[in-house]
């Protein structure tokens, strides 16, 4: 599989996407609840920047990449105060042996996700009964953002992102546009969407 992050990841851990990161994770604690039997997953999560946040609150988190450049950073920050906390997959989610999770968290990732529907499918499969999904994304855009690289989605419709939500069964908790990524001297909108089964 083509590794697109690959010269990209010794360099990403940079304070705008630190500072962006730390939004989402405020945005995520400040709107749910998180125990210490929990067991998360994060999908797309690179270098571990939103789940290595996460990581004192909850039981386990196990993060999932298909990005062995992005995982490598990640292991690199894990030591004895964390690493017993912390499962790494390499590869796709629908692949990973992961059940009986208490909440799912995609943050600037779905974008990547050829199918949408399938992935929701997939997190109903592997959560809990009032498991949550957490997505933070970007909201439609013209295709700037990846300065005219092919990605499967240009962000999304908040509206339609919803519908797909729920006609998998999932009831909208919250439903937020909380931020924005200045880039290409433009402003990209950032959503939270948080669902529970």
């Amino acid at each position: 599989m083509l590794d697109n992050f690959k010269d990209k990841a010794e360099f990403w851990d940079n304070p705008d996407k630190i500072k962006m990161t730390e939004k989402f994770s405020k945005q995520l604690t400040n709107s749910i609840f998180l125990y210490k039997k929990d067991n998360l997953a994060e999908v797309g999560a690179g270098t571990g920047l939103v789940g290595l946040s996460l990581v004192d609150m909850v039981n386990k988190v196990y993060m999932v990449d298909n990005s062995p450049s992005m995982l490598r950073v990640l292991k690199q920050k894990l030591d004895s105060t964390n690493k017993d906390k912390v499962e790494i997959f390499e590869g796709e989610f629908e692949n990973a042996e992961i059940n009986n999770l208490d909440g799912v968290i995609c943050f600037m990732s779905l974008h990547h996700i050829e199918d949408t529907n399938n992935f929701i499918r997939e997190v109903k499969n592997k959560t809990k009964k009032d498991g949550f999904l957490a997505i933070g994304d970007l909201i439609e855009e013209d295709g700037s953002f990846h300065s005219g690289k092919l990605v499967p989605h240009l962000g999304f419709n908040l509206e339609k992102i919803s519908n797909l939500l729920e006609d998998e069964g999932f009831i909208i908790l919250k439903e937020t546009v909380y931020d924005n990524i200045y880039k290409n001297e433009k402003n990209y909108p950032i959503f939270l969407i948080i669902a529970q089964r």
